[in-house]
Protein backbone atom coordinates (compact mmCIF):
# COMPACT_ATOMS: atom_id res chain seq x y z
CA UNK A 1 0.00 0.00 0.00
CA UNK A 2 1.46 3.06 -1.23
CA UNK A 3 -0.32 6.26 -0.95
CA UNK A 4 -1.01 6.98 2.48
CA UNK A 5 -1.89 9.75 4.68
CA UNK A 6 0.85 10.83 6.93
CA UNK A 7 1.45 13.30 9.89
CA UNK A 8 4.65 15.64 8.62
CA UNK A 9 6.23 18.10 10.67
CA UNK A 10 9.63 17.16 11.05
CA UNK A 11 12.34 19.90 11.32
CA UNK A 12 15.16 19.14 9.01
CA UNK A 13 18.84 18.89 9.69
CA UNK A 14 20.64 18.85 6.45
CA UNK A 15 24.23 16.54 7.10
CA UNK A 16 22.64 14.83 9.83
CA UNK A 17 21.66 11.69 8.24
CA UNK A 18 24.58 9.40 6.10
CA UNK A 19 24.78 6.59 3.86
CA UNK A 20 26.65 3.33 3.50
CA UNK A 21 27.40 0.03 4.65
CA UNK A 22 28.81 -2.93 6.71
CA UNK A 23 32.78 -2.11 8.62
CA UNK A 24 35.11 -4.64 7.07
CA UNK A 25 38.42 -2.48 6.32
CA UNK A 26 38.91 1.13 8.48
CA UNK A 27 41.67 3.14 7.76
CA UNK A 28 41.81 6.74 9.44
CA UNK A 29 43.84 9.64 8.41
CA UNK A 30 45.18 11.95 10.58
CA UNK A 31 44.13 15.09 12.02
CA UNK A 32 44.79 18.46 10.27
CA UNK A 33 43.75 22.45 10.46
CA UNK A 34 42.77 23.46 6.72
CA UNK A 35 41.12 26.18 5.48
CA UNK A 36 37.97 26.46 2.90
CA UNK A 37 37.75 28.71 0.03
CA UNK A 38 35.92 31.26 2.25
CA UNK A 39 39.39 30.82 4.92
CA UNK A 40 37.42 29.14 7.39
CA UNK A 41 39.26 27.08 10.13
CA UNK A 42 39.00 23.56 9.99
CA UNK A 43 39.55 20.51 11.50
CA UNK A 44 39.33 17.26 9.59
CA UNK A 45 39.34 13.68 10.16
CA UNK A 46 38.32 11.41 6.96
CA UNK A 47 37.71 7.04 7.81
CA UNK A 48 38.42 5.03 4.87
CA UNK A 49 36.34 1.27 4.98
CA UNK A 50 36.07 -1.46 3.22
CA UNK A 51 32.85 -2.45 3.72
CA UNK A 52 33.04 -6.11 1.59
CA UNK A 53 35.36 -7.00 -1.30
CA UNK A 54 35.35 -9.78 -3.44
CA UNK A 55 37.42 -10.95 -6.56
CA UNK A 56 37.48 -7.65 -9.20
CA UNK A 57 35.43 -5.77 -6.78
CA UNK A 58 34.83 -3.95 -3.68
CA UNK A 59 32.13 -1.05 -2.06
CA UNK A 60 33.72 1.50 0.35
CA UNK A 61 32.39 4.14 2.75
CA UNK A 62 34.23 7.32 3.37
CA UNK A 63 33.18 9.48 6.52
CA UNK A 64 34.48 12.86 7.20
CA UNK A 65 34.43 14.22 10.64
CA UNK A 66 34.41 17.89 10.90
CA UNK A 67 35.40 19.46 14.16
CA UNK A 68 36.69 22.94 13.09
CA UNK A 69 34.15 26.04 11.46
CA UNK A 70 31.00 24.70 9.88
CA UNK A 71 31.74 23.64 6.20
CA UNK A 72 29.45 24.91 3.43
CA UNK A 73 30.63 22.78 0.53
CA UNK A 74 33.37 19.84 0.06
CA UNK A 75 35.17 18.19 -2.20
CA UNK A 76 37.51 14.73 -0.68
CA UNK A 77 40.66 14.03 -2.69
CA UNK A 78 42.56 11.11 -2.53
CA UNK A 79 44.84 8.71 -4.71
CA UNK A 80 44.05 4.99 -5.58
CA UNK A 81 47.62 3.20 -4.91
CA UNK A 82 46.49 0.26 -7.52
CA UNK A 83 44.61 2.28 -9.92
CA UNK A 84 41.65 1.21 -8.71
CA UNK A 85 37.87 2.39 -10.71
CA UNK A 86 34.75 4.14 -9.21
CA UNK A 87 31.64 2.61 -10.79
CA UNK A 88 28.79 3.82 -8.78
CA UNK A 89 28.78 6.15 -5.95
CA UNK A 90 26.24 7.73 -3.52
CA UNK A 91 26.06 11.08 -1.53
CA UNK A 92 28.55 12.11 -3.59
CA UNK A 93 29.87 13.16 -7.26
CA UNK A 94 32.96 11.39 -7.96
CA UNK A 95 35.33 11.34 -10.75
CA UNK A 96 38.45 9.27 -10.83
CA UNK A 97 41.22 10.17 -13.41
CA UNK A 98 44.80 8.77 -13.57
CA UNK A 99 44.46 7.17 -9.94
CA UNK A 100 42.92 10.60 -8.73
CA UNK A 101 40.09 10.17 -7.05
CA UNK A 102 37.93 13.50 -6.10
CA UNK A 103 34.40 13.29 -4.28
CA UNK A 104 31.98 16.89 -4.08
CA UNK A 105 29.16 16.81 -2.00
CA UNK A 106 25.65 17.01 -3.67
CA UNK A 107 23.62 19.67 -2.40
CA UNK A 108 21.71 18.52 0.65
CA UNK A 109 24.86 17.50 2.35
CA UNK A 110 26.68 20.46 1.52
CA UNK A 111 26.45 22.00 4.70
CA UNK A 112 28.84 20.19 7.49
CA UNK A 113 28.65 21.98 10.67
CA UNK A 114 31.29 22.08 13.19
CA UNK A 115 31.15 18.31 15.14
CA UNK A 116 29.29 16.56 12.43
CA UNK A 117 30.20 13.88 10.12
CA UNK A 118 29.61 13.88 6.43
CA UNK A 119 29.83 10.57 4.61
CA UNK A 120 29.12 9.16 1.13
CA UNK A 121 30.07 5.42 -0.60
CA UNK A 122 30.94 3.84 -3.34
CA UNK A 123 31.46 0.65 -5.59
CA UNK A 124 34.56 0.03 -7.66
CA UNK A 125 36.90 -2.35 -9.10
CA UNK A 126 40.00 -3.70 -9.02
CA UNK A 127 42.90 -5.67 -10.87
CA UNK A 128 45.92 -6.56 -8.72
CA UNK A 129 45.09 -4.97 -5.76
CA UNK A 130 43.31 -3.33 -3.47
CA UNK A 131 45.24 -1.26 -0.95
CA UNK A 132 44.04 1.58 1.36
CA UNK A 133 44.29 4.74 -0.99
CA UNK A 134 47.01 7.65 0.44
CA UNK A 135 47.32 11.09 0.89
CA UNK A 136 43.08 12.36 1.60
CA UNK A 137 42.18 16.29 1.67
CA UNK A 138 39.52 17.93 1.79
CA UNK A 139 38.93 21.67 0.14
CA UNK A 140 42.50 20.94 -1.27
CA UNK A 141 44.76 20.89 2.65
CA UNK A 142 45.34 17.42 3.31
CA UNK A 143 44.06 15.75 6.20
CA UNK A 144 47.36 14.87 8.71
CA UNK A 145 50.03 17.17 7.37
CA UNK A 146 49.84 19.42 9.99
CA UNK A 147 47.57 17.79 12.52
CA UNK A 148 48.17 16.70 15.54
CA UNK A 149 46.63 13.05 14.66
CA UNK A 150 48.50 10.07 13.55
CA UNK A 151 47.53 7.97 10.30
CA UNK A 152 46.88 4.01 11.45
CA UNK A 153 47.49 1.22 9.09
CA UNK A 154 45.18 -1.79 8.51
CA UNK A 155 45.47 -4.52 6.40
CA UNK A 156 43.14 -5.75 3.53
CA UNK A 157 40.59 -8.33 4.03
CA UNK A 158 41.05 -11.50 2.66
CA UNK A 159 37.91 -13.13 1.54
CA UNK A 160 37.21 -16.19 -0.42
CA UNK A 161 33.81 -16.54 -2.16
CA UNK A 162 31.57 -19.64 -0.39
CA UNK A 163 32.01 -22.96 -1.70
CA UNK A 164 28.85 -24.56 -1.82
CA UNK A 165 27.65 -28.20 -1.74
CA UNK A 166 23.94 -28.90 -2.40
CA UNK A 167 23.02 -31.94 -0.50
CA UNK A 168 19.66 -30.95 0.79
CA UNK A 169 18.61 -29.30 4.10
CA UNK A 170 18.83 -31.96 6.60
CA UNK A 171 22.96 -32.35 5.42
CA UNK A 172 23.88 -28.63 6.89
CA UNK A 173 26.07 -28.91 9.59
CA UNK A 174 25.66 -26.68 12.87
CA UNK A 175 28.06 -23.50 12.34
CA UNK A 176 31.08 -23.26 14.96
CA UNK A 177 31.71 -19.39 15.80
CA UNK A 178 34.48 -17.78 17.84
CA UNK A 179 33.56 -14.81 19.69
CA UNK A 180 36.51 -12.45 18.72
CA UNK A 181 36.33 -10.00 15.84
CA UNK A 182 37.87 -13.04 13.62
CA UNK A 183 35.07 -15.31 12.67
CA UNK A 184 35.84 -18.59 10.88
CA UNK A 185 32.11 -20.46 10.29
CA UNK A 186 31.75 -23.32 9.17
CA UNK A 187 29.04 -25.89 7.33
CA UNK A 188 28.11 -26.73 4.39
CA UNK A 189 28.70 -22.93 2.79
CA UNK A 190 32.26 -22.24 4.23
CA UNK A 191 33.52 -18.54 5.00
CA UNK A 192 36.28 -17.39 6.50
CA UNK A 193 36.31 -13.28 7.17
CA UNK A 194 38.49 -11.10 8.99
CA UNK A 195 36.49 -7.83 10.54
CA UNK A 196 37.15 -4.60 11.83
CA UNK A 197 34.48 -2.37 13.15
CA UNK A 198 35.14 1.46 12.64
CA UNK A 199 35.03 3.73 15.91
CA UNK A 200 32.75 6.43 14.23
CA UNK A 201 30.08 7.67 16.65
CA UNK A 202 27.50 5.49 18.28
CA UNK A 203 27.70 2.66 19.95
CA UNK A 204 24.84 -0.29 20.74
CA UNK A 205 22.52 -0.50 23.38
CA UNK A 206 22.42 -3.73 25.42
CA UNK A 207 20.90 -6.88 24.22
CA UNK A 208 21.09 -5.72 20.56
CA UNK A 209 22.50 -8.80 18.18
CA UNK A 210 22.94 -8.40 14.26
CA UNK A 211 23.00 -6.25 11.65
CA UNK A 212 21.88 -3.07 13.25
CA UNK A 213 24.89 -3.41 15.52
CA UNK A 214 27.20 -3.03 12.58
CA UNK A 215 28.87 0.25 11.26
CA UNK A 216 28.46 1.89 8.73
CA UNK A 217 26.55 5.22 6.96
CA UNK A 218 28.69 7.30 9.50
CA UNK A 219 27.83 5.47 12.73
CA UNK A 220 29.01 2.52 15.03
CA UNK A 221 25.99 0.62 15.88
CA UNK A 222 22.39 2.03 17.27
CA UNK A 223 21.65 3.36 20.61
CA UNK A 224 18.69 5.46 19.70
CA UNK A 225 18.06 8.41 22.10
CA UNK A 226 20.78 7.59 24.20
CA UNK A 227 22.11 10.81 25.76
CA UNK A 228 19.30 13.14 25.18
CA UNK A 229 16.44 14.09 26.99
CA UNK A 230 13.78 11.79 28.80
CA UNK A 231 10.00 12.76 27.83
CA UNK A 232 7.07 10.93 28.72
CA UNK A 233 4.08 11.47 26.11
CA UNK A 234 0.57 10.91 26.46
CA UNK A 235 -1.52 12.32 23.01
CA UNK A 236 -0.83 11.95 19.60
CA UNK A 237 0.23 15.47 19.28
CA UNK A 238 2.85 15.38 21.93
CA UNK A 239 4.07 11.97 20.54
CA UNK A 240 4.41 13.87 17.04
CA UNK A 241 5.93 16.55 18.27
CA UNK A 242 8.65 14.46 20.38
CA UNK A 243 9.82 12.10 17.19
CA UNK A 244 10.12 14.83 14.60
CA UNK A 245 13.41 16.00 14.47
CA UNK A 246 16.77 14.32 14.91
CA UNK A 247 18.17 15.33 18.25
CA UNK A 248 18.75 12.25 20.68
CA UNK A 249 15.80 11.56 22.66
CA UNK A 250 14.29 9.22 24.54
CA UNK A 251 10.56 9.20 24.09
CA UNK A 252 8.30 6.83 26.63
CA UNK A 253 4.56 5.92 25.74
CA UNK A 254 2.48 5.80 27.97
CA UNK A 255 -1.15 4.37 27.82
CA UNK A 256 -2.90 4.28 24.96
CA UNK A 257 -2.09 6.82 21.55
CA UNK A 258 -5.15 6.93 19.26
CA UNK A 259 -4.86 8.37 15.85
CA UNK A 260 -5.77 11.73 14.50
CA UNK A 261 -6.63 10.71 10.98
CA UNK A 262 -3.17 10.82 9.77
CA UNK A 263 -2.61 6.62 8.87
CA UNK A 264 1.18 6.80 9.50
CA UNK A 265 3.66 9.35 11.82
CA UNK A 266 7.14 9.82 10.74
CA UNK A 267 10.07 9.28 12.90
CA UNK A 268 13.14 11.72 12.82
CA UNK A 269 16.99 10.59 13.32
CA UNK A 270 18.44 9.17 17.27
CA UNK A 271 15.43 8.25 18.74
CA UNK A 272 13.64 5.69 21.36
CA UNK A 273 10.41 5.07 21.03
CA UNK A 274 9.44 2.61 24.01
CA UNK A 275 6.39 1.53 26.36
CA UNK A 276 5.70 2.42 30.13
CA UNK A 277 4.77 -0.37 31.72
CA UNK A 278 2.83 -3.65 29.79
CA UNK A 279 0.29 -1.52 28.28
CA UNK A 280 1.84 0.97 26.20
CA UNK A 281 -0.33 1.04 23.04
CA UNK A 282 -0.10 2.92 19.38
CA UNK A 283 -3.72 2.48 17.98
CA UNK A 284 -4.82 3.62 14.82
CA UNK A 285 -1.48 4.68 13.37
CA UNK A 286 1.52 2.98 12.56
CA UNK A 287 5.03 4.49 12.62
CA UNK A 288 7.04 5.46 9.55
CA UNK A 289 11.22 5.63 9.61
CA UNK A 290 11.38 7.76 6.73
CA UNK A 291 13.51 10.93 5.48
CA UNK A 292 11.29 11.67 2.62
CA UNK A 293 10.26 14.27 3.91
CA UNK A 294 6.80 17.13 2.88
CA UNK A 295 9.45 19.30 0.52
CA UNK A 296 10.24 15.88 -0.98
CA UNK A 297 6.98 15.14 -1.69
CA UNK A 298 5.82 17.94 -3.36
CA UNK A 299 8.89 17.89 -5.33
CA UNK A 300 9.21 14.26 -6.06
CA UNK A 301 6.14 12.22 -5.18
CA UNK A 302 3.98 10.09 -2.76
CA UNK A 303 7.50 8.16 -2.37
CA UNK A 304 11.49 7.65 -3.12
CA UNK A 305 13.41 6.80 -6.36
CA UNK A 306 16.35 5.49 -7.05
CA UNK A 307 17.09 8.58 -8.64
CA UNK A 308 16.87 10.71 -5.81
CA UNK A 309 18.78 8.90 -3.19
CA UNK A 310 21.40 11.69 -2.46
CA UNK A 311 18.82 14.72 -3.04
CA UNK A 312 17.43 14.09 1.00
CA UNK A 313 18.73 13.52 4.56
CA UNK A 314 18.29 9.82 5.54
CA UNK A 315 16.70 8.32 8.82
CA UNK A 316 19.17 6.88 10.96
CA UNK A 317 19.50 4.99 14.59
CA UNK A 318 15.58 4.44 15.83
CA UNK A 319 14.87 2.10 18.83
CA UNK A 320 11.29 0.89 18.49
CA UNK A 321 10.17 -0.77 21.55
CA UNK A 322 7.72 -2.57 24.48
CA UNK A 323 4.58 -1.34 21.77
CA UNK A 324 1.47 -2.93 21.13
CA UNK A 325 0.27 -2.10 17.67
CA UNK A 326 -3.47 -2.13 17.12
CA UNK A 327 -5.68 -1.16 14.29
CA UNK A 328 -3.41 0.77 11.68
CA UNK A 329 -4.98 1.70 8.31
CA UNK A 330 -1.91 1.00 6.77
CA UNK A 331 1.66 -0.61 8.26
CA UNK A 332 2.43 -0.84 12.24
CA UNK A 333 6.19 -0.01 11.64
CA UNK A 334 7.62 1.06 7.74
CA UNK A 335 11.45 1.27 7.56
CA UNK A 336 11.81 3.11 4.25
CA UNK A 337 13.77 5.30 2.11
CA UNK A 338 17.50 4.54 2.86
CA UNK A 339 16.80 4.83 6.71
CA UNK A 340 19.42 2.11 8.38
CA UNK A 341 20.42 1.23 12.08
CA UNK A 342 17.20 0.69 13.30
CA UNK A 343 16.22 -1.82 15.88
CA UNK A 344 12.34 -2.91 16.74
CA UNK A 345 12.32 -4.96 19.69
CA UNK A 346 9.87 -6.62 22.78
CA UNK A 347 6.50 -5.33 20.67
CA UNK A 348 3.30 -7.07 20.07
CA UNK A 349 1.68 -6.87 16.36
CA UNK A 350 -1.91 -7.59 16.25
CA UNK A 351 -3.04 -7.53 12.35
CA UNK A 352 -2.52 -4.11 10.77
CA UNK A 353 -4.77 -3.10 7.28
CA UNK A 354 -1.50 -3.74 5.59
CA UNK A 355 2.16 -5.29 6.92
CA UNK A 356 3.25 -5.39 10.55
CA UNK A 357 6.71 -4.16 9.84
CA UNK A 358 7.92 -3.63 6.33
CA UNK A 359 11.18 -2.74 5.48
CA UNK A 360 11.92 -1.66 1.93
CA UNK A 361 13.44 1.34 -0.46
CA UNK A 362 17.18 0.65 0.21
CA UNK A 363 17.27 0.47 4.03
CA UNK A 364 19.67 -1.14 5.36
CA UNK A 365 21.59 -2.29 8.83
CA UNK A 366 18.27 -3.35 11.01
CA UNK A 367 17.60 -6.05 13.52
CA UNK A 368 13.84 -7.14 14.23
CA UNK A 369 13.49 -9.03 17.35
CA UNK A 370 11.69 -10.58 20.39
CA UNK A 371 8.64 -9.58 19.29
CA UNK A 372 4.88 -11.00 18.88
CA UNK A 373 2.65 -11.25 15.92
CA UNK A 374 -0.78 -11.97 17.01
CA UNK A 375 -3.05 -13.26 14.71
CA UNK A 376 -1.13 -10.93 12.29
CA UNK A 377 -1.89 -11.26 7.86
CA UNK A 378 1.18 -9.73 6.62
CA UNK A 379 4.09 -10.15 9.28
CA UNK A 380 7.43 -8.85 8.05
CA UNK A 381 8.40 -7.92 4.65
CA UNK A 382 11.37 -7.29 3.07
CA UNK A 383 11.55 -5.08 -0.39
CA UNK A 384 8.17 -4.85 -1.48
CA UNK A 385 8.32 -5.42 -5.53
CA UNK A 386 10.34 -7.43 -7.64
CA UNK A 387 10.60 -3.97 -10.03
CA UNK A 388 12.93 -2.44 -7.40
CA UNK A 389 15.81 -3.63 -7.98
CA UNK A 390 17.85 -1.09 -8.52
CA UNK A 391 16.66 0.54 -5.48
CA UNK A 392 17.52 -2.42 -3.15
CA UNK A 393 20.46 -4.11 -4.17
CA UNK A 394 23.16 -4.06 -1.98
CA UNK A 395 20.88 -3.07 0.95
CA UNK A 396 18.09 -4.75 2.85
CA UNK A 397 20.49 -6.23 5.36
CA UNK A 398 18.11 -7.71 8.05
CA UNK A 399 18.05 -9.68 11.51
CA UNK A 400 15.17 -11.44 12.87
CA UNK A 401 15.49 -13.39 15.86
CA UNK A 402 13.59 -14.82 18.89
CA UNK A 403 10.56 -13.75 17.34
CA UNK A 404 7.54 -15.71 18.52
CA UNK A 405 4.65 -16.21 15.31
CA UNK A 406 1.43 -16.91 17.44
CA UNK A 407 -1.09 -17.69 14.79
CA UNK A 408 -0.03 -14.89 12.53
CA UNK A 409 -0.31 -16.08 8.10
CA UNK A 410 2.07 -15.15 5.77
CA UNK A 411 5.55 -13.19 5.83
CA UNK A 412 8.21 -14.19 8.64
CA UNK A 413 9.30 -12.94 6.47
CA UNK A 414 9.03 -12.94 2.65
CA UNK A 415 12.13 -11.12 1.23
CA UNK A 416 13.00 -9.87 -2.42
CA UNK A 417 16.57 -8.69 -3.02
CA UNK A 418 17.76 -8.36 0.41
CA UNK A 419 20.01 -10.68 3.11
CA UNK A 420 17.72 -12.04 5.69
CA UNK A 421 19.31 -13.55 9.17
CA UNK A 422 16.64 -15.85 10.82
CA UNK A 423 17.56 -17.14 14.11
CA UNK A 424 16.11 -18.72 16.97
CA UNK A 425 12.05 -17.59 15.97
CA UNK A 426 9.08 -19.85 16.71
CA UNK A 427 6.43 -20.27 14.24
CA UNK A 428 2.64 -21.69 14.86
CA UNK A 429 1.59 -19.93 11.20
CA UNK A 430 -1.72 -20.66 9.15
CA UNK A 431 0.11 -20.65 6.02
CA UNK A 432 4.32 -20.04 4.93
CA UNK A 433 6.90 -19.13 7.08
CA UNK A 434 9.42 -17.75 4.75
CA UNK A 435 8.73 -15.98 1.60
CA UNK A 436 11.24 -16.47 -1.38
CA UNK A 437 11.17 -13.90 -3.68
CA UNK A 438 13.46 -12.04 -6.69
CA UNK A 439 17.42 -12.28 -5.50
CA UNK A 440 16.58 -13.32 -1.77
CA UNK A 441 18.85 -14.29 0.09
CA UNK A 442 18.29 -16.21 3.35
CA UNK A 443 20.51 -17.85 6.09
CA UNK A 444 17.94 -19.76 8.91
CA UNK A 445 19.47 -21.37 12.24
CA UNK A 446 17.77 -22.43 15.13
CA UNK A 447 14.23 -21.99 14.39
CA UNK A 448 11.60 -23.80 15.39
CA UNK A 449 8.59 -24.70 13.12
CA UNK A 450 5.25 -25.86 14.89
CA UNK A 451 3.20 -25.99 13.05
CA UNK A 452 2.62 -24.33 9.42
CA UNK A 453 1.32 -24.75 5.89
CA UNK A 454 4.37 -25.04 3.96
CA UNK A 455 8.05 -24.14 5.50
CA UNK A 456 8.98 -21.72 2.21
CA UNK A 457 6.85 -20.60 -0.27
CA UNK A 458 8.21 -20.08 -3.70
CA UNK A 459 7.91 -16.51 -5.45
CA UNK A 460 10.86 -16.21 -7.80
CA UNK A 461 13.45 -19.29 -9.29
CA UNK A 462 16.41 -17.10 -8.82
CA UNK A 463 15.48 -16.88 -4.69
CA UNK A 464 18.46 -18.78 -2.43
CA UNK A 465 18.06 -20.21 0.99
CA UNK A 466 20.33 -21.92 3.76
CA UNK A 467 18.70 -23.73 6.22
CA UNK A 468 20.82 -25.32 8.63
CA UNK A 469 20.54 -28.68 10.57
CA UNK A 470 19.79 -26.67 13.56
CA UNK A 471 16.34 -25.72 12.97
CA UNK A 472 13.17 -27.94 14.03
CA UNK A 473 10.16 -29.14 12.35
CA UNK A 474 7.96 -32.20 12.07
CA UNK A 475 7.12 -32.41 9.00
CA UNK A 476 3.46 -33.76 10.31
CA UNK A 477 2.71 -30.66 11.27
CA UNK A 478 3.48 -29.44 8.02
CA UNK A 479 0.31 -29.19 5.65
CA UNK A 480 1.96 -29.40 2.30
CA UNK A 481 4.62 -31.77 3.57
CA UNK A 482 1.61 -34.42 3.82
CA UNK A 483 -0.11 -33.60 0.11
CA UNK A 484 -0.21 -36.36 -2.20
CA UNK A 485 2.41 -36.23 -4.73
CA UNK A 486 4.25 -33.59 -3.13
CA UNK A 487 8.57 -33.30 -2.64
CA UNK A 488 10.75 -31.85 0.13
CA UNK A 489 11.00 -29.55 -2.40
CA UNK A 490 7.53 -27.89 -2.23
CA UNK A 491 7.97 -27.50 1.21
CA UNK A 492 11.13 -26.88 2.29
CA UNK A 493 13.34 -25.31 -1.14
CA UNK A 494 16.76 -24.77 0.31
CA UNK A 495 19.88 -24.71 -1.71
CA UNK A 496 22.22 -24.19 1.01
CA UNK A 497 23.84 -21.86 -0.90
CA UNK A 498 23.84 -18.84 1.36
CA UNK A 499 26.61 -17.96 3.54
CA UNK A 500 26.57 -16.88 7.63
CA UNK A 501 25.66 -13.06 8.39
CA UNK A 502 29.21 -11.32 9.05
CA UNK A 503 28.63 -11.27 13.08
CA UNK A 504 28.86 -12.71 16.31
CA UNK A 505 25.45 -13.58 17.68
CA UNK A 506 24.32 -16.38 20.21
CA UNK A 507 23.13 -19.12 17.82
CA UNK A 508 21.81 -21.77 20.35
CA UNK A 509 19.24 -24.38 19.94
CA UNK A 510 16.10 -24.24 18.36
CA UNK A 511 13.59 -22.49 20.92
CA UNK A 512 11.66 -25.37 22.43
CA UNK A 513 8.73 -23.04 23.88
CA UNK A 514 8.17 -19.51 22.34
CA UNK A 515 11.02 -17.23 23.51
CA UNK A 516 10.06 -14.70 25.83
CA UNK A 517 8.89 -11.70 23.26
CA UNK A 518 6.08 -9.13 23.04
CA UNK A 519 5.28 -5.57 25.04
CA UNK A 520 5.55 -6.65 28.84
CA UNK A 521 7.85 -9.49 28.49
CA UNK A 522 10.64 -9.56 31.12
CA UNK A 523 13.27 -6.97 30.04
CA UNK A 524 10.83 -5.51 27.38
CA UNK A 525 11.20 -2.19 28.70
CA UNK A 526 14.78 -1.90 30.00
CA UNK A 527 16.49 0.79 28.29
Amino acid sequence: MEKRSRERNRRRHPGARLAVGLAAVVATTGVASLATPATAAVVCQVTYTVTSQWPGGFVADVAVLNSGDPLNGWTVTWIFPDGQAVTSAWNATIAVTGGQASATSVGWNSAVPSGRTVGFGFQGTWTTANSVPAAFAVNGVACGSSGTGSGTTTTMPTTTRPTTTTTGPTTTTRPTTTTTSTRTTTSTTTRSTTTTISSSGGGNSEGLVGFAGLSGYGRNGTNGGAGGETVTVTTYSQLAAAVADDAPRIVRVSGTITGSGSAMLDVGSNKTIVGVGSTATIDGFGLDVNGWGPEEVARGGDTCDPAERDTFPHVGNVIIQNLSFRNSPDDSVNVQCYSHHVWVTFNTFHPANDGSVDIKRGSDLVTVSRNRFVGTDKSMLLGHSDNNGAQDRGYLRVTYHHNHFDGSNTRHPRVRFGYAHVFGNYYRVSDYCLGLGAEAKIYADGNRVASAKTITQDFDSDAHLTWTATNVYDPATITRANDSGKTMADWLNADNTIAPPPYTYPAGPAPSTPPVAGAGASGSDRI
